[in-house]
């Protein structure tokens, strides 16, 4: 019984001072960093090192914050990359809340995996994700034409040719993989205005950006092949 009770104290006691190294981290952000918002801040695995969230993405530091470093935090026995896992955790949107009116759907054969495409139609890097898209099938995509104009002057316009055409996500490939300009139509509405909204909301700041089914988010540029892998991991 004594010994029980001496692990039980050990227990709360480790809980409580975790807890309390988490609150005297997050007023050394809050004094230290006061126009950065630290989002979320979380033990780690590593004794004395937490995970705190904030400008986007993770960081590490102690309870000082006074140094921090940035990377992938690796179990390697486990071969999980656990920074990963949680800045997929902490990205993840609710799917159901996403305005589908505002996107374009592209069903591909029975199209029963589905993401939720960001995408810039001037964005090498989307030109680039669209080709491997092409490549997987039973895939149903919502394309939400997201022209970020800061760095592609054209591609709002372009963006709303698209919307506007007939058979919107075959003009949409042809600009993007064979550089087949849209033909001249007649203008339209287009929620373009409402997706730069909607992304700025949810935080997305680069294209291209997509969206599981369970809300995780994929950053960036994925080949064929790890799309495939990715979709396969989606119960």
């Amino acid at each position: 019984m004594k010994q029980w009770l001496s692990l039980l104290t050990i227990s709360i006691f480790s809980i409580a001072s975790a807890h309390a190294d988490i609150s005297t981290l997050k007023q050394n952000l809050k004094t230290q960093y006061p126009e950065i918002e630290a989002k979320s801040v979380n033990t780690t695995p590593i004794k004395d090192i937490y995970e705190v969230y904030m400008g986007g993405r993770i960081v590490y530091t102690n309870e000082d914050a006074k140094y921090f470093f940035v990377g992938n935090l690796i179990d390697l026995k486990a071969q999980k990359n656990l920074t990963e896992e949680r800045q997929s955790a902490l990205t993840a949107i609710d799917v159901k809340s996403l305005p589908l009116n505002q996107a374009i759907k592209h069903v591909k054969g029975k199209g029963e995996r589905v993401i939720y495409l960001f995408s810039d139609p001037d964005c090498p890097y989307c030109q680039h994700l669209e080709k491997d898209l092409k490549n997987i099938d039973n895939l149903t995509i919502y394309l939400f034409l997201y022209p970020v104009k800061s760095l592609h002057p054209n591609a709002e316009k372009i963006a709303q040719q698209i919307w506007c055409s007939k058979d919107a996500y075959q003009v949409w490939q042809d600009y993007l993989i064979n550089k087949k300009q849209p033909a001249l139509v007649k203008t339209c509405t287009t929620p373009i205005d409402k997706n730069i909204a909607l992304a700025k909301k949810l935080e997305v700041d680069g294209t291209p950006t997509f969206f599981l089914k369970d809300g995780s988010r994929i950053s960036g540029v994925r080949d064929a092949e790890e799309i495939e892998s990715i979709l396969k991991s989606i119960k």
